[in-house]
Protein backbone atom coordinates (compact mmCIF):
# COMPACT_ATOMS: atom_id res chain seq x y z
CA UNK A 1 0.00 0.00 0.00
CA UNK A 2 1.26 3.08 -1.16
CA UNK A 3 1.36 6.34 1.66
CA UNK A 4 -0.91 8.75 0.85
CA UNK A 5 0.81 12.27 0.30
CA UNK A 6 0.34 15.46 1.87
CA UNK A 7 -2.18 17.68 0.46
CA UNK A 8 -4.15 21.09 0.41
CA UNK A 9 -7.58 21.95 0.10
CA UNK A 10 -7.40 24.98 -2.32
CA UNK A 11 -10.03 27.78 -2.69
CA UNK A 12 -10.29 29.31 -6.50
CA UNK A 13 -11.96 32.77 -6.40
CA UNK A 14 -13.43 32.06 -10.43
CA UNK A 15 -12.99 35.26 -12.85
CA UNK A 16 -16.46 35.15 -13.90
CA UNK A 17 -19.40 37.54 -15.18
CA UNK A 18 -22.32 38.80 -13.42
CA UNK A 19 -25.51 36.86 -13.59
CA UNK A 20 -28.46 38.14 -15.08
CA UNK A 21 -32.19 38.53 -13.45
CA UNK A 22 -33.34 35.37 -15.70
CA UNK A 23 -37.26 35.84 -16.00
CA UNK A 24 -36.80 39.63 -17.25
CA UNK A 25 -33.83 38.79 -19.55
CA UNK A 26 -35.87 36.53 -21.58
CA UNK A 27 -38.87 38.58 -21.41
CA UNK A 28 -37.40 41.80 -23.06
CA UNK A 29 -34.75 39.34 -25.44
CA UNK A 30 -37.90 37.18 -26.75
CA UNK A 31 -40.04 39.90 -27.16
CA UNK A 32 -37.11 41.40 -29.74
CA UNK A 33 -37.15 38.55 -31.38
CA UNK A 34 -41.08 38.22 -31.54
CA UNK A 35 -41.25 41.54 -32.90
CA UNK A 36 -38.97 40.96 -35.62
CA UNK A 37 -40.67 37.79 -36.79
CA UNK A 38 -43.70 37.35 -38.72
CA UNK A 39 -45.75 35.96 -36.23
CA UNK A 40 -49.49 35.70 -35.81
CA UNK A 41 -51.99 35.11 -33.08
CA UNK A 42 -53.22 31.27 -33.65
CA UNK A 43 -49.95 29.70 -34.70
CA UNK A 44 -48.02 26.86 -33.61
CA UNK A 45 -44.23 27.28 -32.01
CA UNK A 46 -42.22 24.03 -31.43
CA UNK A 47 -39.58 25.08 -28.69
CA UNK A 48 -36.40 22.99 -29.16
CA UNK A 49 -35.05 22.21 -25.22
CA UNK A 50 -32.57 19.83 -24.92
CA UNK A 51 -30.89 17.17 -22.53
CA UNK A 52 -28.06 19.34 -20.62
CA UNK A 53 -28.40 20.22 -16.78
CA UNK A 54 -28.30 24.13 -17.83
CA UNK A 55 -28.70 26.09 -14.78
CA UNK A 56 -32.17 28.05 -14.28
CA UNK A 57 -33.41 25.81 -17.49
CA UNK A 58 -36.81 25.20 -15.38
CA UNK A 59 -36.97 29.28 -14.84
CA UNK A 60 -36.21 30.14 -18.96
CA UNK A 61 -38.67 27.95 -20.64
CA UNK A 62 -41.51 28.13 -18.23
CA UNK A 63 -41.06 32.17 -19.34
CA UNK A 64 -40.67 31.45 -23.11
CA UNK A 65 -43.81 29.54 -22.68
CA UNK A 66 -45.94 32.06 -20.92
CA UNK A 67 -44.59 35.01 -23.28
CA UNK A 68 -45.69 33.04 -26.04
CA UNK A 69 -49.00 32.16 -24.92
CA UNK A 70 -49.54 35.86 -24.20
CA UNK A 71 -49.06 36.63 -27.38
CA UNK A 72 -52.00 34.01 -28.10
CA UNK A 73 -49.43 31.56 -30.10
CA UNK A 74 -49.97 27.88 -29.49
CA UNK A 75 -46.72 26.34 -27.99
CA UNK A 76 -45.17 22.90 -27.82
CA UNK A 77 -41.83 21.33 -26.20
CA UNK A 78 -39.91 19.57 -28.62
CA UNK A 79 -36.77 17.53 -27.13
CA UNK A 80 -33.59 18.35 -29.43
CA UNK A 81 -31.33 15.54 -27.78
CA UNK A 82 -30.07 13.67 -30.74
CA UNK A 83 -30.10 9.92 -29.83
CA UNK A 84 -29.77 10.71 -25.84
CA UNK A 85 -32.74 8.97 -23.75
CA UNK A 86 -31.91 5.85 -25.40
CA UNK A 87 -33.03 7.28 -28.73
CA UNK A 88 -36.31 6.55 -27.66
CA UNK A 89 -39.61 9.02 -27.54
CA UNK A 90 -40.48 7.82 -24.54
CA UNK A 91 -36.77 8.27 -22.67
CA UNK A 92 -36.60 11.45 -24.04
CA UNK A 93 -39.64 12.65 -22.22
CA UNK A 94 -38.31 11.09 -19.43
CA UNK A 95 -34.82 12.95 -19.81
CA UNK A 96 -36.73 15.95 -20.01
CA UNK A 97 -38.81 15.46 -17.08
CA UNK A 98 -35.75 14.41 -14.92
CA UNK A 99 -34.68 18.59 -15.80
CA UNK A 100 -38.23 19.83 -14.93
CA UNK A 101 -39.46 20.15 -18.26
CA UNK A 102 -42.77 18.34 -17.79
CA UNK A 103 -46.44 18.78 -19.79
CA UNK A 104 -48.07 19.16 -16.41
CA UNK A 105 -45.96 22.06 -14.75
CA UNK A 106 -45.84 24.03 -18.16
CA UNK A 107 -49.53 22.78 -19.30
CA UNK A 108 -48.47 22.28 -22.84
CA UNK A 109 -47.51 19.13 -24.78
CA UNK A 110 -44.04 17.20 -25.46
CA UNK A 111 -44.25 16.10 -28.69
CA UNK A 112 -41.14 13.95 -28.17
CA UNK A 113 -41.24 11.63 -31.80
CA UNK A 114 -38.32 10.73 -33.00
CA UNK A 115 -39.23 10.19 -36.95
CA UNK A 116 -37.22 12.61 -39.20
CA UNK A 117 -37.32 13.22 -42.72
CA UNK A 118 -34.29 13.72 -45.07
CA UNK A 119 -34.25 17.18 -46.61
CA UNK A 120 -31.30 17.05 -48.65
CA UNK A 121 -27.43 16.40 -48.77
CA UNK A 122 -24.65 18.61 -48.09
CA UNK A 123 -22.13 18.93 -50.81
CA UNK A 124 -20.25 16.13 -48.38
CA UNK A 125 -22.43 13.88 -49.31
CA UNK A 126 -24.06 14.17 -45.66
CA UNK A 127 -27.96 13.38 -45.44
CA UNK A 128 -29.37 16.03 -43.74
CA UNK A 129 -32.12 14.57 -41.57
CA UNK A 130 -34.31 17.03 -39.41
CA UNK A 131 -37.75 15.91 -36.96
CA UNK A 132 -40.89 15.48 -38.80
CA UNK A 133 -42.37 17.00 -35.57
CA UNK A 134 -40.42 20.33 -35.94
CA UNK A 135 -41.17 20.49 -39.92
CA UNK A 136 -45.10 21.03 -38.98
CA UNK A 137 -44.75 23.83 -36.63
CA UNK A 138 -45.36 27.34 -37.79
CA UNK A 139 -42.19 28.14 -36.12
CA UNK A 140 -38.98 26.86 -34.60
CA UNK A 141 -37.38 28.48 -31.29
CA UNK A 142 -34.29 26.98 -29.79
CA UNK A 143 -33.42 27.42 -26.95
CA UNK A 144 -29.78 26.45 -25.90
CA UNK A 145 -26.88 27.18 -24.00
CA UNK A 146 -23.55 28.04 -26.14
CA UNK A 147 -19.74 26.81 -24.77
CA UNK A 148 -16.95 25.29 -26.31
CA UNK A 149 -17.75 21.80 -27.49
CA UNK A 150 -15.88 18.45 -25.86
CA UNK A 151 -14.94 17.27 -29.41
CA UNK A 152 -15.32 20.05 -32.09
CA UNK A 153 -13.43 23.20 -32.90
CA UNK A 154 -13.42 26.06 -35.21
CA UNK A 155 -16.52 28.30 -34.94
CA UNK A 156 -19.48 26.31 -34.34
CA UNK A 157 -19.50 24.09 -31.60
CA UNK A 158 -22.29 23.70 -28.43
CA UNK A 159 -24.77 25.99 -29.32
CA UNK A 160 -28.23 27.36 -31.66
CA UNK A 161 -26.76 25.35 -34.54
CA UNK A 162 -25.25 22.21 -33.52
CA UNK A 163 -29.17 21.61 -31.83
CA UNK A 164 -31.08 22.39 -35.05
CA UNK A 165 -28.68 19.66 -36.81
CA UNK A 166 -27.52 17.39 -34.03
CA UNK A 167 -30.03 17.87 -31.69
CA UNK A 168 -33.34 18.03 -34.29
CA UNK A 169 -31.80 15.67 -36.36
CA UNK A 170 -32.45 12.85 -33.64
CA UNK A 171 -30.46 9.42 -33.56
CA UNK A 172 -30.47 8.91 -37.09
CA UNK A 173 -28.83 12.81 -38.04
CA UNK A 174 -26.94 12.55 -35.01
CA UNK A 175 -25.59 9.40 -36.53
CA UNK A 176 -25.32 11.22 -39.87
CA UNK A 177 -23.17 14.70 -38.57
CA UNK A 178 -20.82 12.69 -36.14
CA UNK A 179 -19.89 10.04 -38.51
CA UNK A 180 -19.10 12.89 -41.19
CA UNK A 181 -17.13 14.92 -38.96
CA UNK A 182 -14.40 12.51 -38.97
CA UNK A 183 -13.70 13.05 -42.75
CA UNK A 184 -14.98 16.62 -42.99
CA UNK A 185 -14.96 20.21 -41.02
CA UNK A 186 -17.74 20.56 -38.37
CA UNK A 187 -18.61 23.59 -39.06
CA UNK A 188 -18.80 23.29 -42.40
CA UNK A 189 -21.23 20.47 -42.26
CA UNK A 190 -23.37 21.97 -39.87
CA UNK A 191 -23.78 25.17 -41.76
CA UNK A 192 -24.54 23.63 -45.13
CA UNK A 193 -27.18 21.43 -42.75
CA UNK A 194 -28.76 24.57 -41.10
CA UNK A 195 -29.11 26.18 -44.80
CA UNK A 196 -31.01 23.02 -46.12
CA UNK A 197 -33.12 22.62 -42.54
CA UNK A 198 -34.55 26.66 -43.28
CA UNK A 199 -35.40 25.80 -46.51
CA UNK A 200 -38.14 23.51 -44.92
CA UNK A 201 -38.65 24.61 -41.48
CA UNK A 202 -39.42 27.35 -40.27
CA UNK A 203 -36.67 29.01 -37.75
CA UNK A 204 -38.01 32.14 -36.11
CA UNK A 205 -34.14 32.16 -34.12
CA UNK A 206 -32.96 31.09 -30.91
CA UNK A 207 -32.49 32.45 -26.85
CA UNK A 208 -28.92 31.75 -26.28
CA UNK A 209 -27.77 31.49 -22.90
CA UNK A 210 -24.08 31.74 -21.42
CA UNK A 211 -22.93 30.19 -18.18
CA UNK A 212 -20.24 32.19 -15.94
CA UNK A 213 -17.86 29.83 -14.19
CA UNK A 214 -20.05 29.98 -10.71
CA UNK A 215 -22.82 28.06 -12.78
CA UNK A 216 -24.78 31.18 -13.09
CA UNK A 217 -26.69 32.36 -16.23
CA UNK A 218 -24.57 35.67 -17.19
CA UNK A 219 -26.16 36.54 -20.77
CA UNK A 220 -29.61 35.80 -22.36
CA UNK A 221 -29.47 36.86 -26.29
CA UNK A 222 -31.89 36.47 -28.50
CA UNK A 223 -30.53 35.88 -32.14
CA UNK A 224 -33.06 35.82 -35.27
CA UNK A 225 -32.10 33.29 -37.39
CA UNK A 226 -30.90 35.98 -40.16
CA UNK A 227 -28.02 36.46 -37.55
CA UNK A 228 -27.62 33.17 -36.10
CA UNK A 229 -23.90 32.10 -37.52
CA UNK A 230 -22.18 35.75 -36.78
CA UNK A 231 -23.90 36.25 -33.67
CA UNK A 232 -23.33 32.72 -32.76
CA UNK A 233 -20.01 33.04 -33.17
CA UNK A 234 -19.28 36.10 -30.95
CA UNK A 235 -20.96 34.66 -28.23
CA UNK A 236 -18.58 31.20 -28.25
CA UNK A 237 -15.41 33.31 -28.26
CA UNK A 238 -16.97 34.71 -24.98
CA UNK A 239 -17.72 31.69 -23.13
CA UNK A 240 -14.45 30.12 -24.09
CA UNK A 241 -13.44 33.14 -21.68
CA UNK A 242 -15.93 32.33 -19.25
CA UNK A 243 -15.07 28.24 -18.75
CA UNK A 244 -13.49 27.62 -15.06
CA UNK A 245 -10.06 26.15 -15.16
CA UNK A 246 -8.11 23.85 -12.84
CA UNK A 247 -4.84 26.04 -12.26
CA UNK A 248 -2.54 23.27 -12.64
CA UNK A 249 -0.84 22.75 -16.12
CA UNK A 250 0.95 19.36 -15.20
CA UNK A 251 -1.42 16.89 -13.41
CA UNK A 252 -0.44 13.19 -12.90
CA UNK A 253 -3.35 12.11 -11.35
CA UNK A 254 -6.59 13.56 -11.76
CA UNK A 255 -9.50 12.16 -9.68
CA UNK A 256 -13.01 13.00 -9.73
CA UNK A 257 -15.68 12.48 -7.70
CA UNK A 258 -18.39 12.57 -10.21
CA UNK A 259 -18.82 12.09 -14.11
CA UNK A 260 -22.77 13.02 -16.23
CA UNK A 261 -24.18 14.08 -19.26
CA UNK A 262 -25.52 17.26 -17.53
CA UNK A 263 -22.34 18.26 -16.48
CA UNK A 264 -20.94 17.67 -19.85
CA UNK A 265 -22.03 15.96 -23.43
CA UNK A 266 -19.10 14.06 -22.48
CA UNK A 267 -19.44 13.24 -18.78
CA UNK A 268 -16.12 15.01 -18.12
CA UNK A 269 -15.18 18.44 -19.90
CA UNK A 270 -12.42 17.53 -21.98
CA UNK A 271 -11.81 20.99 -22.24
CA UNK A 272 -11.09 21.04 -18.92
CA UNK A 273 -8.95 17.95 -18.21
CA UNK A 274 -6.54 18.45 -20.75
CA UNK A 275 -8.65 15.53 -23.04
CA UNK A 276 -10.15 17.65 -26.32
CA UNK A 277 -8.17 16.06 -28.89
CA UNK A 278 -7.24 12.82 -27.35
CA UNK A 279 -8.97 10.48 -25.03
CA UNK A 280 -5.60 9.20 -23.60
CA UNK A 281 -2.80 11.50 -24.20
CA UNK A 282 -3.36 15.51 -23.84
CA UNK A 283 -1.25 17.74 -26.20
CA UNK A 284 0.27 20.90 -26.50
CA UNK A 285 -3.06 22.72 -27.50
CA UNK A 286 -5.03 21.51 -24.24
CA UNK A 287 -5.40 23.66 -21.11
CA UNK A 288 -3.26 21.19 -18.79
CA UNK A 289 -1.15 17.75 -19.42
CA UNK A 290 -3.05 14.98 -17.60
CA UNK A 291 -1.30 11.64 -17.09
CA UNK A 292 -4.34 9.81 -15.72
CA UNK A 293 -7.74 10.37 -14.85
CA UNK A 294 -9.56 8.17 -12.19
CA UNK A 295 -13.38 8.54 -11.95
CA UNK A 296 -15.53 7.67 -8.59
CA UNK A 297 -19.06 8.01 -9.24
CA UNK A 298 -21.65 9.14 -11.74
CA UNK A 299 -24.64 11.99 -10.92
CA UNK A 300 -27.75 11.04 -10.11
CA UNK A 301 -29.25 13.10 -13.05
CA UNK A 302 -27.41 11.37 -15.58
CA UNK A 303 -29.16 8.12 -15.01
CA UNK A 304 -26.62 5.35 -15.65
CA UNK A 305 -25.68 6.80 -19.07
CA UNK A 306 -21.82 6.94 -18.46
CA UNK A 307 -20.37 7.98 -21.69
CA UNK A 308 -17.17 9.59 -21.24
CA UNK A 309 -16.20 7.21 -18.55
CA UNK A 310 -13.71 5.63 -21.80
CA UNK A 311 -11.84 8.84 -21.17
CA UNK A 312 -10.63 8.05 -17.90
CA UNK A 313 -8.23 5.36 -17.15
CA UNK A 314 -9.41 4.14 -13.72
CA UNK A 315 -12.81 4.19 -11.70
CA UNK A 316 -13.79 2.02 -9.56
CA UNK A 317 -16.04 -1.10 -9.49
CA UNK A 318 -18.75 0.42 -7.50
CA UNK A 319 -19.19 3.09 -10.98
CA UNK A 320 -19.40 -0.35 -13.04
CA UNK A 321 -22.16 -0.98 -10.89
CA UNK A 322 -23.97 2.49 -12.10
CA UNK A 323 -23.61 2.26 -15.42
CA UNK A 324 -26.68 1.71 -17.74
CA UNK A 325 -24.69 -0.25 -20.68
CA UNK A 326 -27.05 0.31 -23.49
CA UNK A 327 -27.80 3.84 -22.81
CA UNK A 328 -23.83 4.43 -22.49
CA UNK A 329 -23.38 2.21 -25.57
CA UNK A 330 -26.11 3.80 -28.21
CA UNK A 331 -25.39 7.73 -26.61
CA UNK A 332 -21.50 7.18 -27.69
CA UNK A 333 -21.55 4.99 -30.96
CA UNK A 334 -24.14 7.64 -32.30
CA UNK A 335 -21.84 10.43 -31.53
CA UNK A 336 -18.86 8.18 -33.24
CA UNK A 337 -17.28 8.21 -30.32
CA UNK A 338 -17.15 4.34 -29.30
CA UNK A 339 -14.73 5.03 -27.16
CA UNK A 340 -16.26 7.32 -24.58
CA UNK A 341 -18.19 4.29 -23.69
CA UNK A 342 -15.17 1.92 -22.50
CA UNK A 343 -14.66 0.55 -19.60
CA UNK A 344 -11.50 2.05 -17.58
CA UNK A 345 -9.32 -0.50 -15.20
CA UNK A 346 -11.34 -1.04 -12.23
CA UNK A 347 -10.32 -1.45 -8.52
CA UNK A 348 -12.78 -1.80 -5.72
CA UNK A 349 -10.67 0.99 -3.72
CA UNK A 350 -9.61 4.60 -4.24
CA UNK A 351 -6.47 3.24 -2.11
CA UNK A 352 -5.71 0.56 -4.81
CA UNK A 353 -6.17 3.18 -7.82
CA UNK A 354 -3.76 5.03 -6.53
CA UNK A 355 -1.55 2.14 -5.48
CA UNK A 356 -1.58 1.10 -9.17
CA UNK A 357 -0.54 4.95 -10.46
CA UNK A 358 1.97 4.99 -7.80
CA UNK A 359 3.44 2.10 -9.14
CA UNK A 360 4.08 3.07 -12.53
CA UNK A 361 5.14 6.78 -11.51
CA UNK A 362 7.84 5.81 -9.74
CA UNK A 363 6.98 8.58 -7.02
CA UNK A 364 4.31 10.16 -5.18
CA UNK A 365 3.31 12.08 -8.18
CA UNK A 366 1.14 15.56 -9.13
CA UNK A 367 -2.60 15.05 -8.25
CA UNK A 368 -5.33 16.78 -8.36
CA UNK A 369 -8.64 15.97 -6.42
CA UNK A 370 -11.79 17.65 -7.66
CA UNK A 371 -16.02 17.19 -7.58
CA UNK A 372 -16.80 17.35 -11.01
CA UNK A 373 -15.60 19.99 -14.33
CA UNK A 374 -17.86 22.49 -13.58
CA UNK A 375 -17.39 23.24 -10.16
CA UNK A 376 -13.74 24.04 -9.87
CA UNK A 377 -13.42 26.41 -6.71
CA UNK A 378 -12.43 24.01 -4.27
CA UNK A 379 -10.32 20.79 -5.02
CA UNK A 380 -7.48 19.48 -3.22
CA UNK A 381 -3.77 19.19 -4.62
CA UNK A 382 -0.97 17.27 -3.50
CA UNK A 383 2.35 19.45 -1.89
CA UNK A 384 4.39 18.97 -5.64
CA UNK A 385 1.23 20.76 -7.37
CA UNK A 386 1.62 24.08 -4.58
CA UNK A 387 4.52 25.44 -6.79
CA UNK A 388 1.68 26.12 -9.56
CA UNK A 389 -0.63 28.44 -7.67
CA UNK A 390 1.72 30.78 -7.01
CA UNK A 391 1.37 32.88 -10.29
CA UNK A 392 -1.97 32.63 -9.25
CA UNK A 393 -2.31 34.02 -5.93
CA UNK A 394 -4.70 37.16 -6.06
CA UNK A 395 -7.44 34.49 -7.23
CA UNK A 396 -6.47 31.47 -4.59
CA UNK A 397 -6.30 30.47 -1.76
CA UNK A 398 -4.56 27.30 0.02
CA UNK A 399 -4.77 25.63 3.69
CA UNK A 400 -2.12 24.06 5.77
CA UNK A 401 -0.97 20.69 4.12
CA UNK A 402 -2.86 17.49 5.47
CA UNK A 403 -2.94 13.93 4.76
CA UNK A 404 -5.14 12.95 2.35
CA UNK A 405 -7.92 11.21 3.64
CA UNK A 406 -9.50 7.89 3.18
CA UNK A 407 -11.90 5.60 4.83
CA UNK A 408 -11.22 2.65 6.68
CA UNK A 409 -12.72 0.67 3.68
CA UNK A 410 -9.33 2.72 1.51
CA UNK A 411 -12.15 5.33 0.02
CA UNK A 412 -11.57 8.93 -0.16
CA UNK A 413 -13.17 11.72 1.15
CA UNK A 414 -15.59 13.60 -1.15
CA UNK A 415 -14.78 17.19 -2.28
CA UNK A 416 -18.04 18.34 -0.88
CA UNK A 417 -18.02 17.08 2.26
CA UNK A 418 -13.91 17.92 3.23
CA UNK A 419 -13.81 21.72 5.21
Amino acid sequence: MSSLPMVSLVHQVLKTAPAVDVQSSVIQELDKLLNGANVKAGQSVAVAVGSRGIVDLVEIITTIITELKKRQLKPFIIPAMGSHGGATAQGQQDVLKALGICPEKLGIEIRAEIETEQLGTTSHGVPVHFSKTAITADHLLVCNRIKPHTIFSGSIQSGIQKMLTIGLGKATGAAAYHRAAHDFPFEKIVSESVDIIASRASIMGGISLLENSNKEICTIEAIPFSQLAQKEAALLKQAESLMPRIPIKKIDLLIIDEIGKEISGSGLDTNVVGRKYNDHVSNDHDWCQTRFIHVRGLTKTTEGNASGIGIAEFCTKSVVNQINWPKTIINSITAGHPTAAMCPVAYDTDQEVIDAVFSMLGDAGRIVHIKNTLQLDRMIVSQSCLDDLKANEPNIKTSDLFPMKMTDEGNLIDIADQQ
